[in-house]
């Protein structure tokens, strides 16, 4: 198992990204911010893109995927995006885009290169940590998350107090003021280990959580806002992705 922790296109140090988990964030950090109600587009885009795969805009993914937009409030200091080239419907009953949905447009739109693996709950703070460090052995992986923002912690969080928790397993204070309504869509990108505590490196979808979109989350936190993860690897290693989604 490799786990590389320099600092790379990211501008980051200490994290240990998942296997082409740098080239993620690049990809993800050059089409800030979503456009409005196309969180899991966006990751979904990010993917794509770091996989080598064409793949116009979030429009594109967003219609492949079957998306409905809503309402829901932006985080602090963000901006709208409605710059649409395709009609992405908009119906605040029916608003989201399931997991099968973003699944199936991943799969479709890189012609089956990629595989994707959905994985569902209940979570536990060791069958995430188990889970990701299965994806390690992968020579590509991405991790696309549903999350309640709720549970997560403040995207600004001091690194101070990030460094604390890491030395001794106590969360920061910091809650996240961001709450809108419903589920959101993140990528979980790499980890940073520590004597006691875990922060997994998430990338976002707003340039101003966090520093241009990443932020770290203690583990505990993540697990409590999980909902629905899909696993995405290159179609050779399907069985892979499948044999750490049965071992969590």
């Amino acid at each position: 198992m490799v786990m590389s922790s320099d600092l790379d296109e990211t501008g980051l140090s200490g994290v240990h990204w998942l296997p082409g988990g740098a080239r993620l964030v690049a990809e993800a950090r050059a089409e800030l911010p979503q456009k409005d109600g196309l969180a899991a587009a966006f990751s979904a885009l990010a993917i794509l893109r770091a996989a080598g795969i064409a793949v116009s805009d979030q429009d594109e993914v967003a219609v492949a995927a079957g998306t409905v937009r809503g309402s829901a409030p932006l985080p602090p200091g963000a901006a709208a995006r409605t710059d649409f080239r395709l009609p992405v419907p908009r119906d605040a009953a029916r608003a989201g885009t399931s997991a099968a949905g973003i699944a199936g447009a991943i799969e479709t739109l890189s012609d089956h290169r990629l595989a994707v693996v959905p994985v569902t709950g209940p979570w536990r703070t060791e069958t995430v940590f188990d889970l990701l460090l299965e994806l390690w052995d992968l020579p590509r992986v991405a991790v696309l998350a549903r999350v309640d923002p709720a549970e997560l912690g403040a995207p600004d969080t001091p690194e101070r107090a990030l460094t604390d928790y890491l030395d001794t397993g106590i969360p920061p204070l910091w809650t996240n003021r961001w709450r809108p309504p419903a589920p959101h869509h993140l990528l979980v990108a790499g980890a940073r280990i520590g004597a006691e505590g875990t922060l997994l490196s998430v990338m976002d979808t707003y340039r101003e959580l966090g520093v241009d979109g990443v932020h770290e989350q203690p583990l505990e936190w993540v697990t409590a806002a999980l909902g629905t993860v899909l696993l995405v690897a290159d179609a050779d290693h399907a069985s892979s992705l499948a044999r750490a989604a049965s071992g969590r």
